[in-house]
């Protein structure tokens, strides 16, 4: 059985996946890999571009007056990808961010299922590499949802 915080961190993966051109997003971010609490710049240096990284960071749990626990979990997703010829490695970082915020905001609606909001709270771009011409780029989120009180495994 899987807890409701691994069922989002699934959904949110899978959503990450259907970033590409074809689906009318600015990069193919999720023709890449996508890793889970693993660096992407080691994946680059093996040539695995693009390539994404899920970050669970910390979550913050609250009881509500309601008997459940509300959580408050932060997602740090990591992007590196190609920047071609005569493009600004600051414009293709720009675009990750849009992509991956497009894709988890708007782009499932699935997710809503599972969680009470999610919004995007911070974003930086990462890594300018004009000899291997990668741009990267990082983004949080706070996804809060609620449980059962000491049940993990039920909304």
């Amino acid at each position: 059985m899987k807890t409701i915080r691994e069922k989002i961190i699934e959904r949110m993966i899978a959503q990450l996946e259907t970033i590409t051109k074809s689906n009318s997003y600015n990069s193919n971010l999720g023709q890449g890999s996508i890793y889970r609490q693993e660096s992407i710049i080691e994946k680059i240096e093996k040539g695995d571009n693009p390539a994404l990284s899920v970050w669970e960071l910390s979550e913050i749990r609250e009881r509500n007056s309601y008997g459940g626990t509300v959580r408050i979990l932060t997602v740090k997703i990591e992007a590196i990808g190609e920047v071609k010829e005569n493009e600004h490695p600051a414009i293709v970082s720009n675009e990750l961010l849009g992509d991956i915020e497009k894709a988890l905001i708007m782009g499932d609606i699935t997710l809503d299922e599972l969680i009470d909001d999610i919004q995007d709270v911070a974003a930086e771009i990462l890594l300018f590499d004009k000899e291997k011409k990668l741009a990267g780029a990082s983004i949080d989120f706070e996804i809060s949802y609620t449980t059962e009180w000491g049940d993990p495994y039920s909304q």
